[in-house]
């Protein structure tokens, strides 16, 4: 986990605090709760700066759901042999492995506790921080007109030799990592392109 990425999300308890984890960031593995939500929002026009304004609050479903992946990252680490698992959650220390009681696995009394603590403080916003990852489908393909904003081949509806060649294509989110899939499309799309050129010098 790169420092930038894992640092700002560290919740604040001390200066000195801070520092020692920064320090000891070298034998710490970062990860993410990655979901694809469920609610949505709105992007509007501002009528005075005349520029979008972002409509977006992470729903109460979407919330939670993110929470059971953070329980889940949890419970992996536990079983891996983490020494201190984090969770990054506003007032939720982190779990220190004691070695004697390893013994009970993730039924271990005092790792329960802390599950069961987690579930408890919940992950709400404002407070705990939410990261956009992956964006998707906001200029989706679709059979026909007024389904979507690309034709079958990425060219935007009603207009002429004007293409989208990214995720923003895709019907909906994936819910994963879409490098694979966003590849396949751009050359697809590309190819299609570079097809229609040819054929019309």
């Amino acid at each position: 986990m790169l420092p930038h990425a894992i640092l700002p999300n560290l919740p604040w308890r001390s200066g000195l605090n801070f520092k020692l984890n920064a320090l000891r960031l070298r034998q710490a593995a970062g990860y993410i709760s990655l979901a694809r939500d469920r609610d949505t929002g709105r992007v509007y026009n501002n009528p005075v700066t005349n520029g979008p304004v972002i409509d977006y609050r992470t729903s109460s479903f979407d919330a939670a759901h993110v929470l059971e992946g953070i329980i889940g990252l949890a419970k992996i680490l536990y079983v891996a042999g983490a020494a201190e698992i984090h969770p990054m959650l506003p007032g939720i220390e982190p779990f220190i492995r004691d070695t004697t009681t390893d013994a009970a696995g993730i039924t271990n009394p005092d790792f329960v506790a802390w599950l069961a603590k987690l579930r408890v403080a919940g992950n709400s916003p404002p407070e705990n921080a939410f990261t956009s990852a992956h964006q998707m489908g906001s200029c989706r393909m679709s059979s026909h007109e007024g389904a979507g904003v690309v034709d079958p081949k990425g060219m935007v509806w009603g207009t002429q030799d004007v293409y989208v060649a990214d995720a923003s294509v895709f019907p909906s989110a994936s819910g994963v990592n879409p490098m694979v899939t966003t590849m396949a499309i751009a050359d697809y799309i590309a190819r299609g392109v570079a097809k229609e050129l040819k054929e019309g010098v």
